[in-house]
């Protein structure tokens, strides 16, 4: 694991934009567009199902805002999501997974919520297996993403 790049914060972010969120984030030494680039292209060569892209920072442009590159990156692995949906089916509300990219303060990150967290969300009594594997698809994704090729 690259824990050069790594930073996780589970109740706050340094700039403090993020309090209490229970997000998950690591630092990219590329760009926005790069980043969401190439988790895009993981996400495909992994098999997995590639919805969209929201574009958070075009959709404010378009009103005549301006924002940091912000995308929302929405996938799943089929396979879990039914068997998650098959255990509690509330949990749909959460999926697909999704994985942020955005700048702030010149630097560029990448977030996650952790799907361990549905547990306590949607009164998971059982899945874990299927949460834990949920967690560590993304994760591997992320590290991916940022391991320098």
């Amino acid at each position: 694991m690259h824990r050069s790049f790594m930073l996780v914060f589970f109740l706050s972010f340094a700039s403090g934009s993020l309090f209490a969120q229970n997000i998950t984030v690591y630092k990219s030494y590329m760009d926005v567009p790069r980043t969401t680039d190439k988790i895009v292209d993981i996400i495909k060569e992994k098999g997995l199902i590639f919805f969209e892209t929201v574009s958070h920072d075009e959709i404010a442009k378009e009103r005549g805002i301006t924002i940091h590159d912000t995308k929302v990156i929405l996938f799943e692995d089929p396979n879990l999501t039914t068997e998650l949906i098959q255990c509690e089916q509330t949990a749909a509300l959460d999926l697909p997974l999704k994985i942020m990219v955005w700048e702030e303060n010149e630097d560029v990150y990448i977030g996650y919520i952790d799907p361990q967290l549905m547990k306590k969300r949607f009164l998971i009594g059982e899945c874990n297996e299927t949460l834990s594997k949920m967690t560590g698809l993304i994760v591997r994704i992320v590290n991916e993403a940022i391991r320098k090729r």
